[in-house]
């Protein structure tokens, strides 16, 4: 019994401590964008499919490759003939002279053994499926970088989303800190008499506004950094620590020629070579092929079943051929395939027009307005840092007895709307950075 309990509580330790190593949690430090980039490009989930593709396909050139290879087989094989056939032979043969006798030849069992070459020579239609499947090869690649550019914007974006978000909460912990002396000064004077509950209101608003913009920023610093967890395929309890700041810094000017193409437009004029290729493929049907087959082997003929593994039991057979063909009627199919793959490549390259025509103008408009929340964004920035100034004055003139409390209490809320503005701005300022990034050259 003692053995069992024994047994029992090994296996209890086993499983606890794997699952005490299953739930372990992960604390990620990351101190720049471009660090988080480097680690999403290995651990992200969904790359990993992308890369699957690219590498099936690269497979798939390779097999395609294998027809202009020659074909080898190995085949054994046994035929029973239950009538063998007649076959008109001259009569001198038989002592018949003048006219034919039918014969039969053969025997009853035949056995068969050897090897079967086959080479294509001319085939367009094959070298031209080599290179579609380059073509998917390259649609491949250009999904990846596709999703590689798409996934540097999201980077980006929820990496600057989360710095400002912890400047957003760093900010509002100091403004709580004074919004609630000043509401509790403020009741204290309302109880003294030395001031009306019109002031005492606005201290308690002014607290509840920081409360607001404090809970606020916490939890789009919670949102970014889940975010970035589903990013880099981490786990529920796993956190991120990012140490970077951005300390009120806005990101250069860029001209419309420094966006490199959009990864889009790659992937329709790869669907344009592919529609075109296509129409090529339909067009080789036209074309004869020619190839090359042989045989070498050895054969049995027997009177009763069985086989016989002598010496001079089997005779050689061998041959050599030269395929030569050419299509003459399909049924219309071909023509019809045709005409439906030439309506696919004037759609490919009318669609490779519209992706060409609508980034250039997302392209220009994400410059533009690039540019002006740039310029809003510095507006801000410098109404903000007055109002501060104003803040801290006001506030210096309140303890020095020069102003009311009521006076500071409408500049402290002036200071709580700049400080909104600016913040505000300068996410939508890199929200269009972050789409801009990636894609300069």
């Amino acid at each position: 019994m003692n053995f069992y309990k024994r047994i029992m509580l090994l296996l209890l330790l086993i499983i606890c401590f794997e699952v005490g190593a299953q739930t372990d949690p992960v604390l990620m430090e990351v101190s720049s964008v471009e660090e988080l980039i480097r680690l999403t490009r290995t651990q992200n989930p969904d790359l990993k499919s992308y890369l699957l593709h690219v590498e099936k396909s690269n497979y798939e050139v390779k097999a395609s490759k294998a027809s202009f290879w020659p074909q080898i087989t190995g085949s054994f094989g046994g035929q029973k003939n239950f009538e063998l056939p007649t076959t008109p032979v001259p009569g001198d043969f038989f002592g018949q002279p003048g006219g034919t006798v039918d014969a039969q030849f053969g025997q009853e069992y035949a056995y068969n053994a050897g090897l079967n070459v086959s080479m294509s020579l001319i085939d367009w239609q094959s070298v031209l499926k080599v290179k579609m499947a380059k073509l998917t090869y390259e649609a491949a690649e250009a999904q990846q970088a596709a999703y590689l550019q798409l996934l540097d914007q999201q980077v980006h974006l929820t990496y600057y989303s989360l710095v400002i978000s912890k400047q957003a909460i760093a900010l509002a912990e100091k403004d709580l800190e004074i919004a609630d002396s000043i509401a509790s000064l403020s009741e204290q004077k309302f109880r003294e008499g030395a001031m009306d509950a019109l002031a005492v209101n606005q201290a308690k608003i002014n607290s509840n506004i920081t409360k607001q913009n404090l809970t606020t920023s916490r939890q789009h610093y919670q949102n970014s950094s889940n975010d970035l967890k589903l990013l880099l395929g981490l786990q529920v309890g796993d956190s991120i620590h990012v140490s970077a700041d951005l300390n009120y810094e806005l990101p250069p000017k860029y001209s419309p020629g420094a966006l490199g193409p959009d990864e889009e437009i790659r992937l329709a004029s790869i669907s344009a070579q592919q529609a075109q290729n296509q129409v090529n493929i339909q067009k080789s049907l036209f074309v004869p092929k020619l190839s090359l087959y042989g045989y070498y082997g050895k054969q049995q003929f027997r009177e009763d079943f069985g086989i016989d593994f002598g010496n001079n039991s089997w005779t050689n057979y061998s041959y050599l051929g030269l395929n030569f063909s050419i299509p003459i009627f399909t049924g219309f199919s071909t023509q019809n395939k045709l005409r439906a793959s030439k309506m696919d490549l004037e759609l490919a390259e009318y669609e490779l027009n519209q992706v060409n025509l609508k980034f250039q103008i997302q392209d220009a408009q994400l410059i533009e307005e690039y540019h002006s929340s740039l310029i809003n964004a510095s507006l801000a920035l410098e109404a903000f840092q007055l109002y501060e100034k104003n803040e801290r004055l006001t506030l210096q003139k309140y303890s020095e007895g020069l102003i009311s409390l009521d006076r500071y209490l409408y500049a402290f809320e002036d200071y709580l709307k700049a400080e909104n503005a600016f913040l505000n701005a300068l996410l939508n300022t890199y929200s269009f950075y972050s789409q801009i990034i990636p894609r300069i050259q």
